[in-house]
């Protein structure tokens, strides 16, 4: 059976947080959707990364570290949404964090000590409020 001239194959792209192009020419026909998953501000992507740097070098056995990650990553996910995060779930999840590790609590409060704005602001208050009740414990 001969193939139409006409029928271009198929192709189908996915991913998540993916920055690209997508090039089309000739005869095509290109469907997109497009879902913001998480877009987190850059001091929240920047506290973050320093978070995960500080577990990394921080002294401990490979099980801390790793509970560590697992917390401070329900918080990035969280935290990430923005104005539509849960702050209740926030601020149990940091007070969790800062009685597992205060050192790295510490950090997020220095991180976000200088001026911040929108949600970043609100997150910064979740975070003093766990450190309070961490040393008052």
């Amino acid at each position: 059976m001969a193939k139409n001239r006409n029928q271009f194959p198929s192709v189908t792209v996915q991913g998540q947080n993916a920055v690209g192009f997508i090039n089309a020419s000739g005869s095509s026909r290109v469907n997109l959707k497009q879902q913001v998953i998480q877009q987190a501000s850059p001091e929240m992507e920047e506290l973050f990364k320093h978070l995960h740097r500080k577990i990394r070098r921080r002294k401990g056995s490979q099980v801390d570290k790793t509970r560590l990650e697992n917390q401070v990553k329900k918080i990035e996910a969280e935290a990430a949404k923005g104005s539509a995060a849960d702050q209740g779930k926030l601020e149990k999840w940091i007070k969790t964090l800062a009685n597992m590790a205060p050192d790295i609590v510490e950090v997020m409060a220095a991180s976000l000590a200088g001026p911040v704005a929108g949600f970043t602001l609100v997150f910064k208050k979740i975070v003093e409020r766990a450190r309070a009740a961490s040393t008052q414990a």
